[in-house]
Protein backbone atom coordinates (compact mmCIF):
# COMPACT_ATOMS: atom_id res chain seq x y z
CA UNK A 1 0.00 0.00 0.00
CA UNK A 2 2.63 2.52 1.08
CA UNK A 3 4.71 1.75 -1.55
CA UNK A 4 1.88 2.23 -4.16
CA UNK A 5 1.23 5.35 -3.00
CA UNK A 6 4.78 6.48 -3.14
CA UNK A 7 4.63 5.84 -6.40
CA UNK A 8 1.60 7.77 -6.75
CA UNK A 9 3.00 10.49 -4.88
CA UNK A 10 5.84 11.15 -7.42
CA UNK A 11 3.18 11.50 -10.11
CA UNK A 12 0.90 13.65 -8.87
CA UNK A 13 3.59 16.09 -7.58
CA UNK A 14 4.84 16.94 -11.18
CA UNK A 15 4.88 20.54 -11.87
CA UNK A 16 1.05 21.50 -12.36
CA UNK A 17 1.83 22.48 -16.28
CA UNK A 18 2.69 19.05 -16.80
CA UNK A 19 -0.32 17.44 -15.86
CA UNK A 20 -3.19 20.39 -17.16
CA UNK A 21 -3.33 19.27 -20.15
CA UNK A 22 -5.15 15.66 -18.78
CA UNK A 23 -7.84 17.84 -17.20
CA UNK A 24 -10.80 19.71 -19.06
CA UNK A 25 -11.38 23.45 -18.87
CA UNK A 26 -12.85 24.92 -15.83
CA UNK A 27 -16.28 22.32 -15.55
CA UNK A 28 -16.73 23.04 -12.13
CA UNK A 29 -15.38 26.82 -12.27
CA UNK A 30 -17.25 29.74 -13.22
CA UNK A 31 -14.54 33.01 -13.23
CA UNK A 32 -15.31 36.62 -13.61
CA UNK A 33 -11.90 39.49 -13.82
CA UNK A 34 -12.90 42.79 -13.04
CA UNK A 35 -9.78 45.51 -12.38
CA UNK A 36 -7.25 43.08 -11.56
CA UNK A 37 -9.43 41.29 -9.59
CA UNK A 38 -10.80 37.45 -10.86
CA UNK A 39 -13.44 35.90 -8.95
CA UNK A 40 -13.97 32.30 -9.14
CA UNK A 41 -16.99 30.42 -7.71
CA UNK A 42 -17.12 26.66 -6.89
CA UNK A 43 -19.82 25.33 -8.36
CA UNK A 44 -19.78 21.49 -8.84
CA UNK A 45 -22.75 20.24 -11.07
CA UNK A 46 -21.64 16.32 -10.29
CA UNK A 47 -22.45 16.53 -6.75
CA UNK A 48 -25.50 17.81 -5.02
CA UNK A 49 -23.61 18.84 -2.14
CA UNK A 50 -20.84 20.63 -3.82
CA UNK A 51 -18.14 17.74 -3.16
CA UNK A 52 -14.81 19.04 -3.01
CA UNK A 53 -13.56 16.03 -5.33
CA UNK A 54 -11.59 15.34 -8.47
CA UNK A 55 -13.59 17.14 -10.64
CA UNK A 56 -13.24 20.62 -8.83
CA UNK A 57 -9.45 19.68 -7.60
CA UNK A 58 -8.52 18.64 -11.47
CA UNK A 59 -9.96 21.96 -12.71
CA UNK A 60 -8.11 24.15 -10.08
CA UNK A 61 -5.09 22.50 -11.02
CA UNK A 62 -5.98 24.26 -14.58
CA UNK A 63 -6.76 27.46 -12.99
CA UNK A 64 -3.50 27.53 -11.21
CA UNK A 65 -1.25 26.33 -14.15
CA UNK A 66 -2.85 29.79 -15.95
CA UNK A 67 -2.38 31.57 -13.13
CA UNK A 68 1.01 30.61 -12.33
CA UNK A 69 2.13 32.36 -15.50
CA UNK A 70 2.12 35.54 -13.58
CA UNK A 71 -0.48 37.00 -15.66
CA UNK A 72 -0.53 41.15 -14.43
CA UNK A 73 -3.86 41.65 -15.31
CA UNK A 74 -4.84 39.36 -12.09
CA UNK A 75 -3.24 40.44 -9.14
CA UNK A 76 -6.34 39.07 -6.89
CA UNK A 77 -7.85 36.29 -6.57
CA UNK A 78 -11.24 35.25 -4.39
CA UNK A 79 -12.87 32.09 -4.22
CA UNK A 80 -16.39 31.54 -3.22
CA UNK A 81 -18.87 28.78 -3.39
CA UNK A 82 -22.25 28.39 -5.37
CA UNK A 83 -25.58 28.69 -3.16
CA UNK A 84 -25.46 24.49 -3.10
CA UNK A 85 -25.63 24.00 0.90
CA UNK A 86 -21.78 22.06 1.82
CA UNK A 87 -18.53 22.63 1.18
CA UNK A 88 -16.76 19.69 2.10
CA UNK A 89 -15.54 15.92 1.14
CA UNK A 90 -15.49 12.88 3.17
CA UNK A 91 -12.37 10.25 2.96
CA UNK A 92 -10.39 12.02 0.07
CA UNK A 93 -7.26 10.58 -1.26
CA UNK A 94 -4.53 13.16 0.10
CA UNK A 95 -1.56 12.44 -2.11
CA UNK A 96 -2.87 14.76 -5.33
CA UNK A 97 -4.27 17.56 -2.77
CA UNK A 98 -0.35 18.26 -1.33
CA UNK A 99 0.43 19.17 -4.53
CA UNK A 100 -2.57 21.36 -5.36
CA UNK A 101 -2.51 23.21 -2.22
CA UNK A 102 1.48 23.93 -2.41
CA UNK A 103 0.81 25.73 -5.46
CA UNK A 104 -2.25 27.37 -4.31
CA UNK A 105 0.31 28.82 -1.50
CA UNK A 106 2.84 29.19 -4.19
CA UNK A 107 0.55 31.62 -6.95
CA UNK A 108 2.12 35.15 -7.45
CA UNK A 109 -1.49 36.33 -7.07
CA UNK A 110 -3.13 37.08 -3.28
CA UNK A 111 -5.94 34.65 -2.90
CA UNK A 112 -9.06 35.09 -0.75
CA UNK A 113 -11.55 32.35 0.16
CA UNK A 114 -14.90 33.38 1.22
CA UNK A 115 -16.33 30.86 3.65
CA UNK A 116 -19.62 30.13 3.25
CA UNK A 117 -21.66 26.92 4.32
CA UNK A 118 -20.14 24.10 6.29
CA UNK A 119 -16.43 23.28 5.65
CA UNK A 120 -14.32 20.24 6.30
CA UNK A 121 -11.56 17.93 4.84
CA UNK A 122 -10.05 18.58 1.93
CA UNK A 123 -12.51 21.42 1.57
CA UNK A 124 -10.86 23.22 4.45
CA UNK A 125 -7.30 22.77 3.79
CA UNK A 126 -7.91 24.06 0.30
CA UNK A 127 -9.29 27.27 2.47
CA UNK A 128 -6.28 27.25 4.83
CA UNK A 129 -3.77 27.35 1.40
CA UNK A 130 -5.41 30.91 0.68
CA UNK A 131 -3.44 34.10 1.98
CA UNK A 132 -6.98 35.30 3.57
CA UNK A 133 -10.20 33.98 4.51
CA UNK A 134 -13.23 35.82 5.56
CA UNK A 135 -16.63 33.22 6.53
CA UNK A 136 -19.96 34.23 7.60
CA UNK A 137 -21.98 31.61 10.18
CA UNK A 138 -20.00 28.31 8.96
CA UNK A 139 -18.91 25.71 11.48
CA UNK A 140 -15.05 24.49 10.12
CA UNK A 141 -13.18 21.47 10.70
CA UNK A 142 -9.17 20.85 9.45
CA UNK A 143 -5.51 20.04 10.19
CA UNK A 144 -2.64 19.89 7.88
CA UNK A 145 -2.40 23.91 7.53
CA UNK A 146 -3.68 24.71 10.77
CA UNK A 147 -1.19 24.57 13.71
CA UNK A 148 0.73 27.60 11.48
CA UNK A 149 -2.38 30.10 12.10
CA UNK A 150 -3.80 29.03 15.10
CA UNK A 151 -1.22 27.69 17.43
CA UNK A 152 -0.06 24.24 18.17
CA UNK A 153 -1.95 23.80 21.40
CA UNK A 154 -5.58 25.42 19.69
CA UNK A 155 -4.64 22.70 16.89
CA UNK A 156 -4.62 20.00 18.77
CA UNK A 157 -8.02 20.75 20.66
CA UNK A 158 -9.98 21.32 17.77
CA UNK A 159 -8.32 18.05 16.17
CA UNK A 160 -8.45 15.49 18.43
CA UNK A 161 -12.06 16.60 19.67
CA UNK A 162 -13.02 16.42 15.97
CA UNK A 163 -15.02 19.43 17.19
CA UNK A 164 -16.97 22.10 14.93
CA UNK A 165 -15.59 25.37 15.41
CA UNK A 166 -18.11 28.41 14.29
CA UNK A 167 -17.39 31.20 12.39
CA UNK A 168 -16.78 33.76 15.55
CA UNK A 169 -14.79 31.64 17.58
CA UNK A 170 -12.63 30.90 14.17
CA UNK A 171 -12.05 34.69 13.76
CA UNK A 172 -11.36 35.25 17.41
CA UNK A 173 -8.18 32.39 17.20
CA UNK A 174 -7.41 33.44 13.69
CA UNK A 175 -8.31 30.48 11.88
CA UNK A 176 -10.41 32.87 9.34
CA UNK A 177 -9.03 36.82 9.47
CA UNK A 178 -13.02 38.11 10.49
CA UNK A 179 -16.51 36.79 10.70
CA UNK A 180 -19.62 38.38 9.28
CA UNK A 181 -23.56 38.38 9.92
CA UNK A 182 -24.64 38.32 6.84
CA UNK A 183 -23.77 37.04 3.10
CA UNK A 184 -23.81 40.73 1.95
CA UNK A 185 -21.77 41.98 4.56
CA UNK A 186 -18.87 39.32 4.03
CA UNK A 187 -18.87 39.41 0.01
CA UNK A 188 -19.07 43.45 0.29
CA UNK A 189 -15.83 43.58 2.79
CA UNK A 190 -13.73 40.58 0.84
CA UNK A 191 -14.42 43.24 -2.95
CA UNK A 192 -13.43 46.05 -1.39
CA UNK A 193 -10.24 44.78 -0.14
CA UNK A 194 -9.74 42.66 -2.96
CA UNK A 195 -9.93 46.20 -5.15
CA UNK A 196 -7.47 47.46 -2.85
CA UNK A 197 -5.15 44.96 -3.26
CA UNK A 198 -5.14 45.38 -6.78
CA UNK A 199 -4.19 48.86 -6.96
CA UNK A 200 -1.12 47.97 -6.26
CA UNK A 201 1.98 46.19 -8.48
CA UNK A 202 2.20 42.70 -9.26
CA UNK A 203 5.94 42.85 -7.93
CA UNK A 204 4.76 44.09 -5.16
CA UNK A 205 2.37 41.58 -3.82
CA UNK A 206 4.68 38.44 -5.09
CA UNK A 207 7.43 40.37 -2.96
CA UNK A 208 4.76 40.50 -0.41
CA UNK A 209 4.04 37.06 -0.14
CA UNK A 210 7.40 35.13 -0.44
CA UNK A 211 8.63 36.68 2.73
CA UNK A 212 5.55 35.80 4.52
CA UNK A 213 5.56 32.28 3.17
CA UNK A 214 9.23 31.70 3.94
CA UNK A 215 8.34 31.96 7.57
CA UNK A 216 4.35 30.87 7.80
CA UNK A 217 4.04 28.06 5.36
CA UNK A 218 4.76 24.88 6.37
CA UNK A 219 7.56 23.47 3.71
CA UNK A 220 6.70 20.97 0.61
CA UNK A 221 8.91 18.18 2.63
CA UNK A 222 6.60 18.06 5.40
CA UNK A 223 3.41 18.16 3.50
CA UNK A 224 4.32 14.65 1.16
CA UNK A 225 5.51 13.43 4.74
CA UNK A 226 1.72 14.07 6.49
CA UNK A 227 0.20 12.71 3.47
CA UNK A 228 2.30 9.99 2.43
CA UNK A 229 3.61 8.47 6.22
CA UNK A 230 0.92 9.50 7.93
CA UNK A 231 -2.54 9.62 6.23
CA UNK A 232 -1.70 6.97 4.05
CA UNK A 233 -0.20 4.45 6.00
CA UNK A 234 -3.58 5.36 8.97
CA UNK A 235 -6.41 4.84 6.12
CA UNK A 236 -5.43 1.00 5.42
CA UNK A 237 -5.71 0.56 9.19
CA UNK A 238 -8.82 -1.76 11.31
CA UNK A 239 -9.70 0.81 13.19
CA UNK A 240 -10.18 3.69 10.56
CA UNK A 241 -11.75 0.89 8.11
CA UNK A 242 -14.42 -0.15 10.57
CA UNK A 243 -14.71 3.67 11.72
CA UNK A 244 -15.65 3.68 8.20
CA UNK A 245 -18.01 1.25 7.92
CA UNK A 246 -19.66 2.54 10.67
CA UNK A 247 -19.78 6.32 9.24
CA UNK A 248 -21.67 4.10 6.07
CA UNK A 249 -24.07 2.73 8.44
CA UNK A 250 -24.77 5.42 10.29
CA UNK A 251 -25.38 7.76 6.90
CA UNK A 252 -26.77 4.87 5.17
CA UNK A 253 -24.15 6.49 2.58
CA UNK A 254 -26.01 9.70 2.21
CA UNK A 255 -24.41 12.77 2.52
CA UNK A 256 -27.08 15.27 3.47
CA UNK A 257 -28.31 14.34 7.05
CA UNK A 258 -27.84 14.63 10.85
CA UNK A 259 -24.21 12.78 10.93
CA UNK A 260 -22.99 15.60 8.24
CA UNK A 261 -24.31 18.32 9.10
CA UNK A 262 -23.82 18.17 12.47
CA UNK A 263 -20.58 16.10 12.35
CA UNK A 264 -18.80 17.81 15.25
CA UNK A 265 -22.01 16.27 17.67
CA UNK A 266 -22.58 13.30 15.58
CA UNK A 267 -19.21 12.04 15.28
CA UNK A 268 -19.23 10.21 18.88
CA UNK A 269 -21.73 7.96 17.18
CA UNK A 270 -18.80 6.40 15.08
CA UNK A 271 -16.92 5.38 18.25
CA UNK A 272 -19.90 4.60 21.10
Amino acid sequence: MLRFAAVLLEIWLLPLPAMAARYPSYGTLQTTKSDGVLNVVINNTYSTINLFDMHVQSDLANLIETLQANDTDVRVVVFSKSVLPLYDTGFPDMLFPVALLWNITQLPQATIAVVEGRTRGIGNEFLMSCDMRFASTSPLRGAMYLSRLIGRGLTFEYVLSSADVDARTAARVGWVNAAFDTSRELHQYVQALAARIALFPAAGIVATKTGINAVTRPSRDVLVQDAQNVIAALVPTPPVQDAFKRFLQVTRNQSIGPMELNYGAEVRRLFN
